[in-house]
């Protein structure tokens, strides 16, 4: 055992001494500094419409299947982003991760693509002569429990939140890039927004032309269950809930408070909170 023991050592010596000896003509590590493609963002206007759908039927599945035209100007390298810097939230959160299917096509030809060296929120294509738009498709597969993060679609409801569903050019200011969405919702259920339909034909809406930034912060609440209470001539109260039980108020006693007391309604809490988020938006 010792002979053995000490034939391994001079086996691992050896090993090690034909390491450091290796020959210069060997390749070594060198650092190329990245190359900055994204173009830095200007307050212009972007040349053109992006058209957006959103089919968001598979509420089975929590699946969003997304179609988007952007219109380019020219012929050349383009830049797309997906949201990673998101209102409210004050951290790059934008859930990339979850982005599946991708792919450009132009004049009904696929493109190639590629991802930033540095930024994955970026993807490089080049636009090919004689073409007008870029057209986009992906699915945003959505998270099913609460380990995957928050869950936007449920059996009953949904919660289509924009920038999950869409990407925009680079070089532009988001405020300054058109967008017309369309929403494909399931039979039978409604929707309320801060952005205002334009037309509505079964379950397929069309809303209004709007700015980029806009349409991002005007995330929609839809369901099966649902109810709408005009509280002024400008503001309703949009209720979504998962069944339509919770959308019968309940009668209960409150504490005293030192201003007020007694009996009043009150809509359960998980019906509540959807209410009040989506009169907040």
């Amino acid at each position: 055992m010792r002979l053995v023991g000490i034939f391994g050592l001079f086996l691992a010596l050896g090993i090690s001494t034909s390491g450091s000896a290796m020959p210069d003509g060997l390749s070594k590590p060198a650092y190329f500094a990245p190359q900055d493609r994204i173009p830095e963002p200007q307050d212009i206007a972007y040349p053109g419409t992006m058209g957006l759908t959103v089919d968001a039927r598979d509420h089975d599945q929590g699946i969003f299947r997304v179609t988007q035209t952007i219109p380019v100007a020219k012929a050349g390298s383009l830049t797309l982003l997906y949201p990673e810097w998101l209102p409210g939230n004050h951290a790059p959160r934008g859930e990339i991760e979850k982005i599946t299917g991708l792919e450009f096509t132009a004049n009904g030809e696929k493109l190639p693509w590629v991802r930033d060296d540095v930024d994955v929120f970026a993807f490089h294509l080049t636009v090919p002569e004689n073409v007008d738009a870029i057209t986009a498709k992906f699915e945003f597969v959505s998270a099913t429990t609460s380990s995957h993060g928050r869950i936007v679609m449920a059996p009953s409801m949904l919660n289509l939140r924009w920038h999950q569903v869409s990407l925009y050019p680079a070089g532009y200011y988001v405020r300054q890039i058109p967008v017309e969405a369309t929403a494909i919702y399931p039979e039978g259920w409604q929707a309320a927004s801060a952005l205002r339909p334009k037309s509505t034909s079964g379950n397929r809406v069309i809303y209004q032309k709007t700015d980029y930034d806009t349409l991002v912060d005007s995330p929609v609440f839809a369901g099966r269950y649902f109810q709408t209470h005009q509280l002024t001539s400008r503001v309703h109260l949009n209720i979504v809930a998962d069944d339509a039980k919770f959308l019968k108020p309940k009668k209960t006693r409150s504490r005293p408070t030192s201003s007020w007391s007694g009996k009043r309604k009150r809509y359960s809490a998980a019906t509540l909170m959807t209410a009040m988020i989506s009169c907040w938006r």
